[in-house]
């Protein structure tokens, strides 16, 4: 629709004045659709999937019946024509029934909308719907073509139409960006600092410069006619200038004030700026706390809850979430008895709350508990549910283990980077959106061959290996079980299973095309040959050495990701089984 405004520079009685304006049609015909598709995904996120198919069929097929009738004939619209400078159709019989439909598609979906804020639990789940129901009519107030409704009164001059278009498109503008707002913060569990700060980012890099570029484009138009100059001169340049302009004065602002501001050398600042940005603080991580507390209550129907960590072994209060219980409810909880009461699955029963003890990764020490307010569904929980609850715990657990680690940060800085940056990864790597959870494993992180070259540069030991994210892989785990549990030489066997599955069948041939990727893991890795000598042995450069080494880790990252996709999927029919096996499979079985 905005598009055939810009593009409406013919009089009105040219031909392509008529048929940008019936094209505008296409925007305007599928929106009621795709409110409708819009909806339906909030209901999907609070766990309401009940919208109609036969609806959604219908609704496609009615604005393409609607689309082609306004492309093609004079039922729906007809004779463009210019009122107070703005250009539009006539509106035909059929456009009034059309007009009654979008009105009542764009209600009823902000109704739905408002009913499903109703339907959240959690007062964050809450508010993120109010911001979203704010900006849910900003298309409909966008699109719908007013003119041809009610048209414009010769007596008001046609400045106040524009200034009234104006203002109208500043406030569908901000609508969007409130409504874009809400909508990245359902299912997400990445701290607000991060989603503000990339929504910021692409405000600036996206509409901001480029409305900066189509100022300086008009500014170079009006010099143009002044100083005599051809057309679409100086215009182009203005706009070329200013687009390139504002993306350096974007990537720039930062730099310069960090500098302003620490006066040191520039390696400080950059020290500073990759502090600033991998590190997770109490604020932060209250904030991810909060996100997976709000993930839990949503899916097992809970109003409130709270997150409790153990000081001496004693609960402390850490976040809470539409609790009425006091930090000093919490201290009093006898730890001892609600440990050791009765379970029924991963829950234990205690005044009115369903208590879940959080453990470490190896499941040795308490780390905590979550108290959930006594949910709405009933034990036992379906296998979906359950399975779902395990991953939101896993991100719990990780968080306050890796919270321990935080207070030692200014006095362990390297040690922690890595850990640091492993907690944002798995902010991301999982996300919550009511009945469904898209789990991010690992193997999909475009940072996996980086990983693996890590390890194997440390193949024989070092923080490398004994500090490296491919730890958390099932396959390692699996692995692990043969070693007595030794997750590092679980992962040393893996990465020795991928490298042989790189291995070609027959007899070992050191200047073979085929056996060149093979044998430069095995040489350099396994054995830990010297890069010249293993590059005379194969017969090639140096350089061409590391190009093939490349190529080599990523072929390993592959398979690994394909044995880590098989091992997810044996465990998976364990749990399906009448009978889950009690030892892990061999690695390749």
């Amino acid at each position: 629709v905005y598009l055939s405004d810009i593009l409406m520079t013919d009089p009105p009685e040219s031909t392509n004045f008529s048929v940008l304006l019936r094209i505008q049609w296409l925007g305007i015909a599928f929106t009621p659709p795709f409110y409708a598709e819009f909806v339906r995904s909030i209901r999907i996120s609070v766990q309401e999937d009940n919208f109609p198919t036969g609806l959604r069929v219908a609704s496609f097929l009615i604005s393409a019946v609607v689309a082609i009738l306004a492309l093609t004939t004079d039922l729906v619209v007809y004779d463009g024509t210019i009122t107070a400078g703005a250009p539009h159709l006539r509106a035909a019989p059929l456009f009034y029934p059309f007009a009654a439909l979008f009105i009542i598609t764009a209600l009823l979906g902000l109704r739905a909308t408002l009913a499903a804020r109703k339907r959240c639990y959690t007062r964050t789940a809450r508010r993120r719907m109010a911001y979203l129901s704010i900006g849910f009519a900003a298309p409909a107030l966008g699109v719908f073509p007013y003119l041809l409704a009610i048209g414009w009164p010769e007596t008001i001059p046609g400045t106040f139409l524009w200034a009234l278009l104006i203002l109208g498109n500043v406030a569908v503008g901000g609508m969007l960006i409130l409504m874009a707002y809400g909508v990245a913060f359902i299912g997400a569990l990445t701290p607000d600092r991060v989603i503000k700060h990339r929504l910021v980012r692409f405000l600036l890099r996206g509409p901001v410069a480029m409305i900066i570029a189509m100022i300086a484009f008009g500014a170079g138009l009006t010099l143009e006619r002044a100083w005599g100059l051809g057309d679409y001169t100086l215009s182009l340049v203005a706009f070329a200038a200013a687009g390139i302009l504002c993306q350096l004065g974007i990537e720039l602002a930062k730099s310069i004030i960090d500098i302003f501001l620490y006066r040191g050398g520039r390696a400080e600042v950059a020290q500073v700026q990759e502090l600033a940005q991998r590190l997770i603080t109490t604020t932060e991580l209250h904030q991810f706390l909060e996100n997976v507390l709000t993930a839990m209550c949503e899916l097992l129907q809970s109003s409130g809850g709270f997150v409790a960590l153990l000081e001496n072994d004693k609960p402390h209060w850490e976040i809470g979430c539409n609790v009425h219980i006091t930090p000093s409810d919490v201290m009093d909880i006898p730890l001892t008895k609600v440990v050791e009461a009765e379970k029924q699955g991963l829950f234990i029963l205690w005044h009115h709350h369903w208590m879940i003890p959080v453990h470490d990764k190896a499941d040795e020490q308490l780390l905590g508990l979550i108290g959930l307010r006594e949910p709405e569904i009933t034990l036992p929980l379906a296998n979906e549910q359950e399975e779902l609850l395990s991953q939101l715990l896993l991100q719990v657990s990780a968080a306050l283990e890796d919270r321990r680690l935080q207070h030692t940060i200014f006095r362990t800085f390297s040690p922690l980077l890595s850990e640091l940056e492993d907690i944002q990864r798995r902010g991301g790597m999982l996300r919550y959106e009511g009945d469904l959870a898209v789990g991010f494993s690992l193997t999909e992180s475009p940072e996996l061959p980086e990983w693996v070259y890590n390890a194997l540069t440390h193949y024989w030991g070092g923080p490398r290996l004994t500090d490296n994210p491919l730890l958390e892989l099932e396959v390692v785990k699996q692995a692990a079980h043969q070693y007595d549990g030794n997750v590092v030489k679980g992962l040393r066997a893996v990465l020795t299973e991928g490298i042989e599955r790189l291995r070609p069948d027959g007899a070992r041939k050191l200047t073979a095309p085929e056996w060149l990727l093979y044998n430069i893991l095995e040489m350099k890795f396994l054995r830990g040959q010297k890069v010249r000598d293993i590059a005379m042995r194969l017969a090639v450069s140096e350089s061409s050495f590391y190009r093939k080494q490349r190529v080599a880790i990523e072929n390993l990252a592959d398979i690994i990701a394909q044995m880590e996709e098989q091992a997810q999927n044996e465990q998976h029919d364990q749990q399906e089984a009448p009978e889950t096996a009690t030892e892990a499979p061999p690695i390749g079985s």
